[in-house]
């Protein structure tokens, strides 16, 4: 999912003041520019390192985060939800939250790739499992993103009970519950979650052999994670920075029979 960015007043002046005037830094960036300084009150990443490329400027901005539920008007209120329960479910949904997921005092968010139609619908059913009701889909016309999401503040400060913190999960550091590290089998379906929205299973052509990989920018989780994993037998190698990798051969079959991944094992 591509961030986005508050636009502050001095990039507004910068923008409006580009030595190649309006038109010229248009044409240059290939997008529109007259909306930033009179408009918008976010930019895409992607359109703001063109900026910086362009301008020579290096503006510290503030994430945004679009609150989707602001545009529904009078459906911006939520039907009340079921109490949620310690439980294998709620330990799965807390995986696919800390992976692809936005936590924020409103309500949730959670990114796909609109490609996925199965694991979209996978998700939104285990969500009505534990809730009683089904969470809304926003898809991008331009992109392949997607996104789920629901609105209540009850629901949300209901959930930060259970362990997640909302806000940016790499800044606030944020790891695995301890009522998950706790139970063999909520831990099993925390890293089915987390492997579903951040991992893959993967073939390597040289040895012929499936590996499982999971990525994170959040050290914290990554480390957990490996812990995690090893407390149920599987040694995941650092590979680098962001990413740990199972390789041994037995292990991996071991993995995929016992975890059971969704999207990463069934292709959805």
């Amino acid at each position: 999912m591509m961030n986005r960015y508050k636009i502050s007043n001095e990039l507004k002046e910068v923008i409006r003041k580009n030595p190649y005037g309006t038109n010229g830094l248009r044409k240059l960036a290939g997008f529109e520019i007259k909306n930033f300084y009179r408009l918008n009150k976010s930019i895409n990443e992607n359109q703001l390192n063109k900026l910086k490329e362009l301008l020579n400027i290096n503006p510290v901005l503030e994430e945004y985060i679009q609150d989707y539920a602001k545009n529904l008007g009078k459906y911006s209120e939520t039907v009340k939800t079921k109490k949620l329960i310690f439980g294998e479910e709620l330990a799965e949904f807390c995986g696919i939250m800390l992976g692809d997921g936005y936590f924020y005092k409103r309500g949730v968010r959670i990114a796909f790739d609109k490609r996925c139609v199965g694991y979209i619908n996978y998700v939104n059913n285990l969500f009505e499992k534990l809730t009683g009701v089904m969470l809304k889909l926003l898809t991008i016309k331009t992109t392949n993103q997607a996104y789920l999401y629901f609105y209540g503040t009850k629901f949300a400060q209901e959930l930060s009970t259970f362990g997640l913190i909302t806000g940016n999960k790499i800044e606030n550091n944020v790891g695995i519950p301890s009522w998950i590290k706790e139970n063999n089998e909520y831990s099993k379906m925390c890293i089915r979650g987390l492997i579903d929205t951040d991992g893959c299973v993967y073939i390597c052509k040289r040895e012929r052999r499936k590996y499982i990989k999971f990525t994170n920018f959040n050290r914290r989780l990554l480390l957990e994670f490996k812990e995690l994993a090893l407390k149920l037998g599987y040694h995941f190698a650092s590979a680098n920075r962001k990413n740990v990798c199972l390789y041994r051969k037995d292990e991996v079959a071991r993995f995929i029979n016992e975890i059971k991944p969704v999207r990463a094992g069934q292709g959805l």
